[in-house]
């Protein structure tokens, strides 16, 4: 009941879900070039920095004010200085032994505006031929030796990243990331270059000035295949059911999310945050079904949480979800971007996470008092033992001081 009607204080118009946060590498494509080099050379330059580093429909982020516009760099010797107004491309002119400190979230994502740099230079990185060979056809045959090792090598060096037990968290993040920003940049090749009247030849021979020429050669004729085209009509059918994309830009849920936390002091519900990231500043939507949408999650989680008032208002809204769209795939879990799978958001610690995270939660105020119930017996008990020792201790006196007068008595 909470949370629906907190979901009612947004303006609705519009709300389909979208899954463009959470794409990971769904191609089943199998055929690998003809030439696949280790490390290939090339003396052109990179791309441009300024192009977008996000698919289609969210190409560029806008430009915001944030709350905080400064990042801390930390130097070997751990001097921190704060600069504003950095860019992503900025990144490469940093001194070799200057880094960028990045927060992550216990998910291992980076968030603040750090993180946002983080994301956008990986983007830059996706572009490098000799770092990101764009004539692999799927990321999962790109060898981890030595390419995928060198993008994490490469990060690390530029930015002060957690380690520990986080840091297999966060290398799987800036992998996908990178494995998502990679595909799309060979999907704008592909929507610039293949035009229909063109011939195979002759898109080979228009090598665009970043890109390594056998890379290109090689990425042309895969595109030209059968399998290539096959995949693509499945890749073309399945886009067009994304109606309705996020608004954020290429802001990450995961930096999204830690904004509401920081604002709002909870986290918020699935169908909540769907429509903070899916509004318009004027709480305008993109689809008009969406607000049939929205009314039916609230009235659907309102009558749940009437029949089952011990449920928490984020459990409801996670059943709903489930129930009714059943779009949460294998390792990767819906409004969370990449990172995060179903047993780290769901699971028994997210679980009680949950229950401290809902305010007005029916059991938690009964959970607090069987809590303090416990402490009083545990004090009592504990008092209870202190005067059984001290009886105790009497009597091994009385005792000791008994057999005392037995053995020595008094002489006559």
């Amino acid at each position: 009941m909470v949370r629906s009607k907190r979901l009612r204080d947004h303006e609705v118009t519009n709300l389909v879900l979208d899954e463009s946060q959470t794409n990971g590498d769904n191609s089943s494509s199998i055929l690998q070039s003809t030439s696949l080099d280790p490390e290939p050379s090339s003396d052109r330059s990179p791309a441009s920095d300024s192009e977008s580093l996000e698919s289609q429909p969210q190409v560029e982020e806008e430009v915001e004010i944030e709350r905080d516009d400064t990042v801390e760099i930390i130097d070997e010797k751990g001097n921190v200085k704060k600069k504003r107004m950095m860019r992503a491309k900025d990144v490469w002119t940093l001194l070799a032994s200057e880094k960028i400190k990045v927060e992550c979230n216990q998910f291992g994502q980076p968030i603040k505006k750090a993180g946002g740099i983080l994301g956008g230079w990986l983007g830059t990185v996706a572009r490098r031929g000799n770092i990101c060979p764009i004539h692999y056809i799927s990321w999962k045959i790109m060898p981890t030796d030595p390419f995928k090792l060198k993008i994490i090598n490469i990060t690390r060096s530029k930015f002060s990243l957690p380690g520990g037990i986080m840091k297999v968290d966060v290398d799987g993040w800036i992998l996908k990331s990178v494995s998502k920003k990679w595909k799309d940049y060979k999907y704008d090749l592909k929507a610039k270059s293949k035009i229909n009247q063109h011939t195979q030849q002759e898109v080979s021979k228009s090598v665009p000035p970043e890109v390594v020429p056998q890379q290109w050669i090689d990425l042309v004729r895969y595109w030209y295949s059968e399998k290539s085209e096959k995949y693509s009509k499945i890749g073309t059918a399945s886009r067009k059911n994304h109606t309705t994309p996020h608004t954020t830009g290429s802001k990450s849920f995961a930096r999204k999310r830690d904004e509401f936390e920081e604002k709002n002091k909870k986290q918020p519900g699935r169908i909540e945050f769907y429509a903070i990231t899916h509004n318009s500043k004027d709480k305008a939507y993109i689809n008009t079904a969406s607000n049939n949408f929205v009314e039916n999650a609230m009235n659907a989680i309102a009558a749940s949480s009437a029949a089952e008032p011990s449920k928490s208002s984020t459990n409801l809204e996670n059943d709903y979800i489930k129930n009714t769209l059943k779009r949460d795939k294998y390792g990767r879990v819906l409004g969370y971007g990449n990172g995060p799978t179903p047993t780290k958001i769901f699971g028994l610690q997210s679980q009680l996470r949950d229950m401290d995270n809902e305010q007005e939660d029916p059991m938690k105020e009964e959970v607090k008092r069987l809590k303090a119930k416990i402490e009083v017996m545990q004090n009592k008990h504990d008092s209870d033992m202190l005067e059984i020792k001290s009886l105790l201790r009497q009597l091994v006196g009385q005792s000791v001081n008994s057999s005392t007068d037995i053995r020595d008595p008094a002489p006559s």
